[in-house]
């Protein structure tokens, strides 16, 4: 294949090639032995530099994909009764299969229109001021990317 012929894919995080300095430290992992299931040096100092970096004592569970980390990230959030909010082109809305519904057990995405790839604020106030407590789906969280589907960005006063 030429260089000139080869295209780059931005569609998703696991198109691309490992970068360099992750291998290398890949390989040398491999080169020793180690307790599994998360019980590794490897494992126990990435967890003390993500407390450290969040000033929280906190557990951390690592994931193959962004899928998993959005349904399982709101399924720590949601109860089935629970709404998340995000607009109608948000990845977990149109590339995720339904895995944020099923892995919180049939919390409800409510969508806003976009014209720019973010959430209609109005909209998203307007579902938040009409959601009837007893027998409707209690919003719960709000989902954003940063950069969103389109390519647009959140300002610090938007998020």
């Amino acid at each position: 294949m030429r260089a000139d012929s080869i295209r780059y894919h931005f569609a998703s995080d696991n198109t691309a090639a490992i970068c360099p300095e992750a291998w290398a430290a890949l390989e040398e992992a491999n080169t020793k032995y180690a307790p599994a299931y998360g019980e590794d040096e490897w494992t126990a100092e990435v967890c003390w530099r993500i407390r450290k970096i969040f000033e929280v004592d906190c557990d951390v569970y690592f994931v193959f994909t962004g899928t998993a980390a959005n349904a399982l990230g709101l399924a720590q959030l949601c109860q089935p009764f629970h709404g998340v909010i995000c607009h109608e082109r948000a990845h977990i809305q149109t590339d995720e299969g339904g895995a944020a519904e099923f892995y919180t057990r049939g919390a409800r995405l409510f969508l806003t229109n976009t014209t720019d790839g973010k959430i209609d604020l109005g909209q998203a106030e307007k579902l938040i001021a009409q959601q009837v407590e007893l027998h409707g789906h209690m919003m719960r969280a709000i989902s954003i990317a940063q950069a969103t589907e389109l390519g647009t960005v959140y300002t610090p006063d938007e998020v």
